[in-house]
């Protein structure tokens, strides 16, 4: 991967970003997501509403039918609030961080979440955490394929994937 480290933590932010729940700043946030990857994706015919409800729909309302969580303890545990989610917010603290769920509006295992802690460990340059922390994000292969059978939306698939190959990428980095 030919990125510098400073374009890698961005690319990261906005790959989380793309798979949290829809802001004012979605579609700005696709447009640079296109031109990092060379890709263009059909929103045209999609307006900013129909983009929230295909995301509730597909990471919500139907996610375990879908195979959609986006929750680690769900595919690491079978079950929401497992163990992991109680490992990985210790994991956020053994590093420094702390992680309010109220502030943040999202579990500690939230996909969203978990790609933007593994850009602030690079942003640390913490390559060793991120290498430890990878183990919690073993899932996303299967998320991945799971988003691709479950929704048109393109997007979220390149994200995953781009993200699981940037974290890869800095696992190497030790």
């Amino acid at each position: 991967m030919n990125l510098s480290l400073r374009d890698k933590i961005s690319a990261l932010y906005l790959c989380a970003d793309i798979l949290d729940y829809p802001d004012t700043n979605y579609l700005k946030n696709v447009k640079k997501f296109e031109n990092l990857i060379d890709i263009k994706f059909d929103f045209q015919k999609v307006n900013f509403d129909d983009i929230c409800a295909e995301h509730i729909r597909v990471f919500s309302i139907n996610s375990t039918k879908l195979k959609c969580v986006p929750y680690a303890s769900w595919w690491l545990d079978g079950k929401m609030s497992g163990k992991n989610l109680s490992n990985i917010i210790d994991f956020y603290t053994k590093c420094g961080y702390s992680f309010d769920a109220d502030l943040i509006k999202k579990p500690a295992d939230n996909i969203s979440s978990m790609i933007s802690f593994v850009a602030l460990l690079a942003e640390d340059k913490k390559f060793k955490e991120i290498k430890e922390f990878a183990k919690f994000l073993a899932w996303t292969t299967d998320f991945a394929n799971s988003l691709d059978m479950a929704t048109d939306i393109e997007i979220y698939k390149y994200a995953i994937n781009l993200a699981s190959k940037i974290i890869r990428n800095l696992k190497e980095e030790v």
